[in-house]
């Protein structure tokens, strides 16, 4: 009869366990052979590259050069010209770790939604113009008088819509920013990170510009990437030569459109410059 001819429950659930684990199996050995190929193609371009550029050095005459340096230490506000700069983890230091948002609408059903669901969305020139009158200064590193010795990292935001002496400052090192209580979800673009919030102050001073262009504008808020925030890039858009480390990751695109300006994808475009490959 069908009734006897039924598998013993469990044996069925025997069966359906070692299926699954076959399957992870599977799925775990053909993540690891991907990752091994990335691994052995970031080894095999970081050669390649470092000949180049070993070659290249031998010929400054065709060398692409250098004209200028531009950071712009909040998103979408004016560019600050630098001398010299050096790299991190996120690309050019102090490009781009601070950005506008302003928070997106919400439903009756958003309190329902995933917790990592966007709450802001990033703001910039294409919605308000009047962004490009506002000056970011470079941060630069000032120790408290006192006796604990604290040390800031100090942003000046002035403008040219608003009178000479009304200027703003903002203190975004580290060791402050990692402790400062409200943070956001932001989207950019696809994307989703988490920021914090620097405070009423900056968000008053940048509205008063923002306003001018359209009076809903005043509830921008300005937020910095947190240290530990992670927003790898696409890998469809990085070169393999331009992975990091010795397990070949993605580099950091910190608060950038897409693609930051890395120390080994500098090297990789400058040389691809130079070869005309």
């Amino acid at each position: 009869s069908a009734a006897g001819t039924m598998l013993p429950p469990t044996l069925v659930s025997v069966l359906v366990a070692f299926l699954a684990a076959t399957l992870g199996t599977l799925v775990l050995n053909n993540k690891f052979r991907q990752k091994l190929k990335t691994i052995v193609n970031a080894v095999k371009s970081r050669r390649q590259l470092d000949e180049l550029a070993a070659t290249s050095t031998r010929n400054y005459d065709n060398l692409p050069q250098v004209s200028a340096i531009f950071i712009h230490p909040i998103k979408s506000l004016r560019a600050v010209s630098l001398s010299e700069t050096k790299f991190d983890e996120h690309g050019l230091k102090a490009d781009r770790r601070l950005m506008i948002v302003r928070p997106i609408p919400r439903s009756a059903s958003s309190y329902f939604v995933k917790k990592n669901k966007a709450t802001h969305r990033f703001f910039t020139q294409r919605q308000s113009p009047s962004l490009a009158t506002i000056e970011a200064s470079e941060p630069v590193e000032i120790t408290a008088s006192g006796g604990d010795g604290e040390k800031k990292l100090i942003i000046k935001l002035s403008s040219s819509l608003l009178p000479q002496d009304e200027h703003v400052m903002i203190n975004v090192h580290p060791e402050f920013t990692r402790q400062l209580p409200i943070r956001y979800q932001a989207g950019l673009w696809s994307d989703t990170v988490e920021v914090a919030d620097l405070g009423d102050e900056v968000a008053e001073f940048v509205a008063k510009v923002t306003s001018r262009d359209d009076e809903s504008y005043k509830d921008v808020r300005v937020v910095v990437i947190l240290k530990s925030t992670v927003r790898e890039v696409n890998e469809r858009y990085c070169p393999d030569a331009a992975r990091v480390g010795m397990l070949a990751n993605l580099p950091q695109g910190g608060l950038t459109d897409g693609f930051p300006v890395s120390r080994r994808f500098f090297i990789y475009r400058f040389v691809c410059v130079a070869f005309s490959v």
